[in-house]
């Protein structure tokens, strides 16, 4: 579906429990960003989730000063621009969960987000590699809540020692920055995405799995503003009782 003035007349607007103003475009089938000059930089959070997306890219996004959260999850992107964070650099929650980023050094440009707090990246074929929380703690250091878990001290000081200071460790940041995905946008199934983070790195395999859930039942905005402020604050959703 094309993202035009018919969609986003017709889309839903919803003020949160936090006074914050949500733009509701979720399964929509939409495949590209465009068009988004109609809102009028009137929303803190847009919603995009579970539509057929593959990139963001700065030349689809006009200046939005206001937005602070971005849900993409269960698109199909493989490519963040790193000139995006000049279109919107009030951005302080990012959620890209069931995607299809794969190298690490495809996330190099998430580190342009200074501002950027609260990040999830679970269910991408990325969660897999090694090293993978580490370097986006070093490559993303504002990031403070991590796929739903804290970023700790000790985490943030293991990932310097891994990636600066020594020759070596600068060498293996250059050859991980490097290695971006060869995948051209829209290719590959969206289910080939959904890896879960290993223990100690990110949520265990339960707790993706609720996570998952929990983005999948959201069904309006009010539960989409309660699970967010829920994952922000760094705890899982819980198990339904049977």
């Amino acid at each position: 579906m094309k993202l035009d003035y018919d969609v986003l007349s017709n889309a839903t607007t919803y003020l949160d429990a936090v006074k914050e103003r949500c733009l509701d475009l979720r399964d929509l089938k939409i495949a590209k960003i465009e068009n988004l000059a109609m809102t009028k930089d009137a929303n803190d959070t847009i919603d995009l989730t579970n539509n057929d997306i593959t990139l963001l890219h700065a030349s689809d996004f006009p200046p939005l000063h206001r937005l602070s959260t971005l849900l993409c999850s269960a698109n199909r992107i493989s490519s963040v621009d790193p000139k995006l964070k000049d279109k919107i650099p009030a951005l302080k929650s990012l959620i890209l969960c069931n995607n299809n980023l794969e190298q690490l050094g495809d996330l190099a440009a998430l580190g342009a987000f200074k501002g950027l707090l609260r990040l999830a990246l679970v269910g991408n074929p990325v969660c897999a590699k090694k090293n993978y929380r580490l370097w986006v703690i070093f490559n993303c250091p504002s990031v403070r809540v991590l796929d739903f878990r804290r970023v700790k001290d000790a985490e943030r000081k293991a990932a310097k020692e891994l990636f600066s200071g020594s020759k070596e460790a600068k060498t293996l940041a250059s050859e991980i920055a490097a290695e971006v995905s060869t995948l051209t946008p829209g290719e590959g199934a969206p289910q080939a995405a959904k890896q879960v983070v290993k223990p100690h790195t990110g949520p265990s395999p339960e707790e993706a799995e609720r996570i998952k859930a929990a983005i999948e039942a959201a069904g309006s905005l009010e539960e989409v503003a309660r699970l967010k402020r829920q994952l922000e604050g760094g705890s899982v959703p819980s198990a339904k009782k049977r």
